[in-house]
């Protein structure tokens, strides 16, 4: 037998990653399958559990066969997820009554006003450090109950996607604090546990949940014969409490301190600070840290489509740029960087609002929220646009930057991670509209490394700051002076425009409702 291995696998709203590391951090192998979501009217967003069961499968037989190791080399077994929102709800039997309602997903906004009407914004803040709104998993729990009683009757439990997993995997039921605290209403904040008294006001049972809120390193299980059959791993195996996606993608690229902001830049942008205390705001949401639990917390804001309309443009707008790729060789998003790369700071006077789905979450709360295309001129060609894009995401990170230094929490390092890193272009825009230095992680494996290395410190291998070992940051952006003073402008404009825009996001909803109801 080799030295330890970890294995940590990180189940997204798209695809599902797994990596297994030695005890240096070296990646021995990892492996990626794709997976969709369920949209089954506007604005809603769930999926069966069974398809991220199928993609975690299918990645742990690829990782297995790829790094070409003896199972029984690997030590422990981390998960980590999506926000799984309302939860997988399950019955007696452990089987899915319905799809799981995630994080996207902004059908409960009645229940919102309602939980505003009966209990009040102040009581709910004041207690978990969040605010209502559809974005959280406690206003979509009451959905379930309001408009499908049936499947209500039949909740033995509600499970986290990731913890439907692992269920499978060693029979085992549990929760991780960073879920528990971003399913937002029902987890108070300041004790680290179920907040009961707000959990019977809403009328969602106690037992829907696990009796004890685990630590993300707690080993809670082991792989069972059926687990082992099904994945290849070996029974016995030790797996881990895991973590919600966003926090453990943090760690994997050393966020572990207070003030150390990362900003994920995958299909949404998480931009989240660790802190060491609690300052709160109602523009941020705020849940444990997947390292240090119940000391430290994760705090984050951002936008629901960054990577999405990057990706948006490319599909839709860049069909020449798409068949060169496809003939060259080269990216279609290297293609569109190096036109934007010819385009001025400002994009000649073009600003872009990100939020090309209905509705926002933190620090906007706004659940009619839409995207603008401001400035448009003949002149202007599809460069300008992409370039306006690009810019867009950046004002945001520099938004999220903005409300974190109002709580009073210090931002001491940024460190770029996912998608938003890997284009030279981007990173310099993010450093000029921000006037930070900004750091990056090339390449970046993102959750699944900070999974492997939580398997690790559970199974007494590792310590969290291990990953100071595994990770280097070194890479930084500077800011461009002239570029920062151009940017400073465009930026107050953007603001404005959010300001002027909010009677427009209403009126468009009421048009939208009336003409297509």
């Amino acid at each position: 037998m080799g030295g330890p291995l970890f294995l940590g696998t990180d189940v997204g709203t798209f695809g599902t990653k797994s990596v297994i590391v030695d005890a240096s951090g070296k990646i021995l192998a990892s492996s990626f399958v794709e997976s969709d979501i369920l949209i089954p009217n506007p604005g809603w967003a769930e999926q069966w559990p069974d398809v991220w069961w199928n993609a975690y499968v299918e990645s742990i037989r690829g990782v297995l066969h790829a790094a070409k190791i003896d199972p029984a080399d690997i030590v422990g077994i981390s998960i980590s997820g999506l926000f799984s929102g309302a939860g997988v709800p399950v019955d007696k039997e452990f089987k899915p009554i319905r799809p799981a309602i995630i994080w996207m997903d902004r059908r409960a906004i009645e229940e919102c006003e309602w939980i505003r009407k009966e209990i009040g914004e102040d009581k709910i803040f004041n207690k978990t450090g969040n605010v209502i709104d559809p974005y959280y998993g406690f206003p979509k729990i009451l959905w379930i109950k309001r408009y499908e009683p049936k499947n209500w009757e039949r909740i033995h439990k509600l499970m986290t996607i990731y913890g439907y997993i692992i269920y499978k995997l060693t029979g085992v039921n549990c929760i991780d604090h960073s879920s528990a605290g971003n399913i937002g209403g029902i987890y108070d904040i300041y004790k680290r546990d179920w907040a009961e008294d707000l959990m019977e006001e809403m009328g969602i049972p106690r037992d829907f949940f696990p009796e004890e809120i685990n630590c993300s390193k707690d080993v809670v299980g082991e792989i069972t014969d059926e687990g082992a059959k099904a994945t290849g791993l070996k029974k016995g195996t030790q797996v881990v409490a895991g973590g919600i996606d966003a926090p453990m993608s943090a760690l994997s690229v050393t966020a572990l301190n207070d003030g150390d902001l990362t900003s994920m830049i995958g299909t949404s942008m998480c931009n989240g600070v660790i802190q060491d205390e609690l300052r709160l705001s109602k523009k941020i949401v705020t849940l444990p840290h997947v390292a240090y639990d119940l000391q430290k917390v994760y705090s984050h804001s951002g936008i629901a489509t960054a990577g999405a309309i990057v990706r948006w443009f490319r599909d839709m707008l860049s069909q020449h740029e798409k068949l060169v790729a496809e003939s060259s060789g080269i990216s279609a998003y290297m293609l569109l960087d190096r036109m934007a790369e010819k385009i001025p700071p400002g994009a000649d006077g073009l600003i872009f609002t990100p939020h090309m789905m209905v509705g926002e979450r933190a620090p906007f709360w706004s659940p009619n929220m839409r995207s603008c295309l401001f400035g448009l001129r003949l002149s202007h060609t599809k460069a300008h646009i992409y370039r306006a894009f690009l810019e867009a995401v950046a004002y945001a990170l520099r938004h999220s930057i903005e409300v974190a230094h109002e709580a009073g929490i210090p931002i001491k390092r940024i460190i770029l991670v996912n998608g938003g890193a890997k284009s030279p272009v981007w990173r310099q825009i993010m450093a000029d509209v921000t006037g930070q230095e900004l750091r990056y992680v090339e390449p970046a494996p993102g959750a699944p490394l900070g999974d492997a290395l939580i398997a690790g410190v559970g199974t007494g291998y590792l310590k969290y700051e291990t990953i100071y070992e595994w990770v280097s940051v070194e890479n930084v952006v500077k800011p461009n002076p002239e570029n920062v003073r151009i940017y400073d402008k465009y930026y107050q404009l953007y603001k404005k425009l959010h300001e002027s825009l909010m009677e427009c996001y209403e009126l468009a909803s009421e048009i939208l409702s009336s003409t297509q109801s």
